[in-house]
């Protein structure tokens, strides 16, 4: 399925969807599968699956991709990066993918290995989400010229969203963006957000700017300070200090029932400033997503709900 049109609202209602992170042992695999049952109950419109910086996940991200593609009828959207790859190695790593039958592409530019401060640029190299953005529309019209030219009917267009950060402050973020969908993207995931009020903001900039592409927020659910401390971290998006001090208990109850009462209402607060959907950083837990979840009693497809892993549980 492509999902740029329901993004955009041809379901005529907010979408829901899930960011997992690929295993990186056997047995992460195999808690995953689990898990991945649970989360599908839920019934997303579709999952996003990480990869790592410089492709350090290449393979565990494919096999995700895979799983989730052979084993439900969930869409799946996969994450690539074009920092430090040249323009070869990025059409022969989007067409792996495409042979793998994903059709929904966040394009990033991706952040350097870990330990590294910077990058150095190939040669011939991507150095944008933009150029990203084109070549990928490049690798997926060559993948069609190879066979013959005739798309399979079951093989829908290509979806192509990119990133965006509600707390950019200044016109450059917002050129960046303007890029990216000047390029060819059909809407953006956003960086985790904590504030509905800062991701209207953000959305009444973009539009000013003449970013007409659907805008889907980010929530990041978890019940772990120490995540959320993380995220500050690697983003420079601080956690909301009420939160981190409602979590700041040894009582896994009082923890859960915390950071869902937060992400509810932030939620709902996303939901009612026009928010298209809502993307959930799931951090590969189930319980504080199908716990959010049951407190926004979104509606959801009766499609959408047939969409449960094979073999997996119903909630």
């Amino acid at each position: 399925m492509t999902l740029a049109p329901l993004v955009a609202g041809a379901a005529g209602r907010p979408t829901l969807s899930f960011e997992l992170f690929p295993p990186r042992s056997d047995a992460g695999r195999d808690a995953l599968w689990r898990k991945l049952s649970e989360l599908l109950s839920a019934a997303p419109d579709f999952v996003s699956v990480t990869f790592g910086a410089a492709g350090a996940t290449r393979g565990p991200s494919r096999d995700l991709l895979a799983h989730v593609l052979s084993t439900t009828a969930v869409p799946a959207m996969a994450h690539l990066t074009c920092v430090g790859s040249s323009r070869r190695e990025v059409v022969e790593l989007a067409t792996e993918f495409l042979d793998a039958g994903v059709r929904n592409v966040l394009a990033l530019r991706g952040d350097p290995p870990a330990g590294a401060a910077d990058w150095t640029p190939h040669p011939d190299g991507v150095t944008t989400a933009s150029d990203l953005v084109e070549l990928l529309q490049v690798a997926d019209r060559r993948r069609l010229a190879l066979r013959g030219g005739a798309r399979p009917v079951d093989e829908g267009s290509l979806s192509l969203a990119v990133a965006a950060f509600p707390r950019a402050r200044d016109d450059h973020e917002l050129a960046v963006l303007r890029a990216k969908q000047d390029a060819g993207a059909q809407f953006a995931v956003c960086q985790v957000t904590f504030s509905a009020e800062e991701y209207a903001t953000f959305v009444r900039r973009a539009r000013a700017a003449g970013i007409t592409i659907p805008l889907l927020p980010g929530i990041a659910v978890s019940d772990d300070p120490r995540r959320f401390q993380r995220i500050g971290e690697l983003t420079g998006v601080p956690a909301s200090p009420a939160l981190l001090a409602a979590l700041d208990t040894d009582d896994a109850t009082a923890r859960l029932r915390a950071a869902t009462a937060f992400s509810s209402g932030l939620a709902h607060g996303l939901l009612d400033t026009g928010a298209p959907g809502l993307h959930l950083y799931t951090f590969n837990a189930a319980a504080p997503a199908l716990d959010l979840i049951d407190h926004l009693d979104l509606p959801r497809s009766v499609e959408g709900r047939d969409r449960v892993a094979v073999g997996g549980p119903t909630r």
